[in-house]
């Protein structure tokens, strides 16, 4: 790729071989602090180019199907509810999350279907452009289940997103009516609140049906942790543009309720 234009900075090509993060066309990355326990953010480096190749993901396992398809969920999900305005975002959100509700269930089931790793690629890269427009509280307290508590990120967000809609309802039942919607739920007729429980049923469902856990206690996660847990959630920058104000009392509660 000789026309690549970068300036300085040496050409890189990210050639995702899962289906969840988004990374290949993010503007940053994570990395695991292990002196501090705690997740942190280099900004600033987009990949040069990124080549999307469904069958780079034909041979995923499973379980890994699984976790990493709804860290792509839970990224279209948050970014379609977050507080920043940005309506190209909420669009390629919502896409993102028909897809993988189409898709994720069949990829799962069978790792060969094509098509349905087709969606599940478009999906996972959709999912990170979408959360430019910000994510939410459930990516905040996944990041302290995977360093304090070794959870995988995926599964994090499989327990704990759920009960972070939930919580924001009374804020984005309009939203959340959309996403179930997008879930493919008939809403007609019934209020947006009755809606957007529905998309946390879907959501739920949807997990189960794929064989993620769905409570922290089914994951060794202890209560002991919670309150530390909460205090590195409030400074994780991700709940900043939840759609409801979090506190390290609320950070504390999601956490219970998801035991």
């Amino acid at each position: 790729f000789p026309n690549i234009a970068v300036g300085d900075k040496p050409v890189m090509i990210a050639i995702p071989t899962t289906s969840g993060t988004g990374s290949e066309v993010s503007t940053g990355m994570i990395i695991t602090d292990t002196e501090q326990n705690r997740k942190r953010i280099i900004r600033h480096i987009p990949p040069s180019l990124a080549i999307v190749d469904p069958e780079m993901t034909l041979s995923v396992p499973p379980f890994l199907t699984s976790a990493t398809g709804i860290d792509a969920l839970s990224h279209c999900i948050e970014a379609y509810v977050a507080k920043r305005y940005n309506p190209l975002a909420s669009g390629i959100a919502l896409m993102g999350i028909k897809l993988i509700a189409k898709s994720l269930g069949r990829a799962v089931a069978d790792g060969s279907d094509m098509e349905a790793r087709r969606d599940m690629s478009i999906a996972s890269s959709m999912g990170a452009l979408a959360f430019n427009k910000g994510l939410g509280a459930s990516h905040s307290l996944a990041h302290q289940l995977s360093t304090d508590a070794g959870v995988h990120h995926g599964v994090a967000n499989a327990i704990m997103l759920p009960y972070v809609m939930e919580f924001n309802l009374r804020s984005s039942a309009k939203e959340y009516a959309d996403i179930a919607q997008a879930m493919g739920a008939n809403i007609s007729g019934i209020s947006d609140e009755q809606a957007g429980m529905m998309a946390v049923k879907a959501v739920r469902d949807l997990c189960r049906d794929i064989g993620l856990p769905r409570r922290l206690s089914d994951v060794g996660v202890s209560e002991d942790i919670f309150p530390i847990m909460a205090e590195k959630a409030m400074n994780d920058h991700c709940h900043l543009m939840n759609p409801c104000v979090c506190t390290k009392e609320d950070m504390i509660e999601l956490y219970r309720k998801a035991f």
